[in-house]
């Protein structure tokens, strides 16, 4: 009886008017369905390239561990000391403690050989070469990266590339090479491909490279990267490959604390034989003496409107140290522009933790070494001296790079 019923109601609905005219308003409202959904897809699809393009046109950034610029002589690169003074206002503070100087910041001083070999390098003609930057912590490894990446700002067709290891949030390589891909996208305006390994990679960069661009990864405290699981020794191999082939057009400058040599081995990746593409390695150590007089003074005379004339005070508790001479003389500029008086304890303790971490990591044969030093012992020219004046424990004169840190032996 049901099925009588069901053709009898099929047949009235093609059947009558009344009928026809039902399956017209359902065929409307299935066609408004339809087209509804078909919109929606369109409009999604318009939206995200409009989301695409915004990330070009308007400086949007996509979500990546990566900063990256494309060099343009129109760029002012590194500005002239007098310039970068210039930026100095009366009455503010200029020296900067805690974080490192952003690129032409007015209180970078010196490290003009580092800056001048790691550029003659860089801009190799026949290819970008590789740069190794070693030092101690808040030694100015980080400044000096910055100041780099600003300078090659003005050279044409270059894509500098810049991360830092710390608080990084890579979970595998087909991250890495995606974000790292982005980045370099977003510096050259052009869309983002489906990158997520090397060999996507790798051949994208020999494109770019065939067009006239040449590439400069700057990566910061690459200690780090060689304890995270993911980057393993093939990792490594292919990135050799792309800083020694002259295809790629590709360089590296690297910041660490150890040798590459010696992270490659205790990493577990010496198999790759990544470290030996690195022809031209700087230690960081302390500053000329000119140079910290002259980041002391210059900086206070365009800042304070009363003589400064405390130099010497605040080298007695820094020595040639660039960070260690930015937080006392931060101190000094305070006390000089509100009218009080120096704290000498809080100065002290202020120190106190930084040179106490550079005392616990040092070598057995470092610290006797130093303490001999403190005792005004003159030690013979050996490995352990001269690695300790290179990395700016240790001055020229083969002395405590500052006269309080040997305070710090007394107490340990």
């Amino acid at each position: 009886m049901p099925d009588n019923i069901n053709f009898i109601y099929i047949q009235w609905l093609f059947q009558t008017p009344e009928g026809v005219l039902i399956l017209s308003i359902l065929g409307v409202i299935g066609g408004l369905v339809m087209g509804g959904y078909l919109r929606k897809l369109r409009d999604e699809k318009r939206l995200k390239k409009q989301q695409d393009q915004a990330v070009i046109e308007n400086g949007l950034k996509p979500i990546t561990n990566f900063t990256a610029q494309l060099g343009n002589p129109q760029n002012p690169g590194i500005l002239s000391k007098e310039q970068r003074l210039a930026q100095i206002q009366k009455g503010q503070n200029p020296y900067v403690c805690g974080s490192s100087l952003r690129g032409n910041s007015a209180v970078f001083y010196g490290r003009e050989n580092e800056l001048k070999g790691a550029l003659s390098v860089l801009r190799n003609p026949d290819k970008p070469g590789n740069v190794s930057i070693l030092g101690e912590r808040r030694i100015g490894k980080s400044s000096l990266l910055n100041q780099i990446y600003q300078m090659l700002a003005a050279a044409p067709n270059v894509v500098t590339i810049h991360t830092t290891m710390q608080n990084w949030s890579i979970d595998s390589q087909a991250t890495f090479f995606t974000q790292l891909h982005q980045a370099i996208c977003e510096a050259l305006e052009i869309a983002f491909d489906s990158i997520d390994d090397f060999a996507k990679f790798r051949d994208f960069i020999r494109d770019y490279a065939k067009k006239g661009y040449r590439f400069v990864l700057i990566i910061d405290e690459f200690d780090l990267m060689t304890d995270n699981t993911y980057f393993d020794a093939e990792f490594f191999s292919n990135m050799r490959a792309l800083g020694e082939k002259h295809e790629y057009q590709f360089g590296y400058v690297l910041s660490s604390y150890q040798p590459l040599f010696d992270i490659c081995h205790q990493g577990g990746i010496k198999e790759s034989k990544f470290w030996n593409i690195f022809g031209t390695r700087h230690i960081l150590g302390l500053l000329a003496r000119r140079e910290a007089e002259q980041l002391i003074q210059e900086p206070t005379q365009c800042s304070l409107d009363n003589d400064f004339n405390q130099t010497q005070e605040i080298l007695t508790y820094s020595g040639y140290h660039p960070a260690f001479i930015q937080m006392v003389a931060s101190e000094y500029w305070n006390a000089h522009h509100l009218g009080f008086a120096v704290n000498a304890d809080a100065i002290q303790l202020l120190l106190y933790s930084f040179y106490k971490d550079l005392w616990e990591h040092r070598s057995k044969a470092e610290r006797e070494l130093l303490l001999k030093i403190a005792k005004h012992e003159i030690p013979k020219d050996n490995a352990t001296l001269m690695n300790l004046r290179q990395r700016g424990l240790v001055d020229a004169n083969n002395q405590l790079f500052a006269r309080f840190f040997e305070q710090i032996f007394e107490q340990d």
